[in-house]
């Protein structure tokens, strides 16, 4: 192999390494609040802010809007994805069911393997404490939560099927206009699902998982239309 190719190599190693790190600095980003739903990402402000290539921060956004996360819009450049009335009210006739499977399938393997130690260790982190949270911590407790669902289920195929829709991206957009009965019902909810799950009731846990669900939507469909991407003709 020639010193060039080599070389080639190495570079393009480097560079693949370089926009990984750009992804995640975003998705963090997203994720914490740091960058808003609707808000634009300006390649040269991120270039120097993290110190790397133009080329890696356009890379990343290729990535990421592959995957849902962000928008590219003609003329306009890259945005964080917004998502708009209508794709929120069809996000959540699709997670209805498919989280619904995913709890009953976490009640049917509960005693799998580990599966019950991870489990009860992430509800002995995320489990109400009858105190408020900041919404930020909401956020992660509330991913961790449903993410647990899906691996004690043991899915792979759902589990791929529920992270394309992003669902941290819905729930950042809504989450600063939760108030604290907002964030004690949902606590409240991942209650009774947890203990269908713990307890190896899969019709339960399906149930409570779906109702949770359906109760959410009707809160986040009504709130009002400064907190959607304007519909699009």
């Amino acid at each position: 192999m020639s010193v060039e190719l080599v070389q080639e190599r190495n570079s393009d190693q480097r560079r693949g390494g370089t926009v990984d790190f750009v992804v995640q600095h975003l998705v963090d980003g997203i994720l914490h609040g740091r960058f808003a739903p609707g808000q634009r990402l300006v390649a040269r402000d991120l270039t120097e802010e993290m110190g790397v290539s133009r080329g890696s921060v356009r890379e990343a956004f290729r990535l990421m809007a592959a995957d849902g996360l962000v928008d590219l819009v003609p003329n306009k450049g890259v945005t964080v994805r917004r998502l708009s009335r209508h794709q929120t009210r069809d996000l959540f006739e699709i997670r209805e069911v498919l989280e619904g499977l995913a709890a009953k399938l976490a009640a049917q393997r509960i005693n799998v393997n580990d599966n019950r130690a991870m489990f009860e260790s992430m509800w002995r982190t995320v489990r109400p404490r009858g105190h408020h949270l900041a919404w930020d911590i909401f956020i992660e407790h509330n991913r961790l939560f449903h993410r647990t669902i899906v691996s004690v289920g043991g899915n792979l195929l759902l589990k791929d099927a529920i992270d394309k829709l992003q669902l941290p991206i819905m729930m950042v957009q809504v989450g600063r206009m939760m108030a604290d009965e907002n964030i004690q019902q949902s606590e409240n909810d991942h209650a009774t699902i947890a203990d269908a799950i713990l307890d190896g009731d899969p019709g339960r846990a399906a149930e409570a998982m779906q109702n949770h669900l359906r109760e959410l939507a009707d809160w986040v469909l009504a709130l009002p239309d400064s907190a959607f991407k304007r519909e699009e003709n």
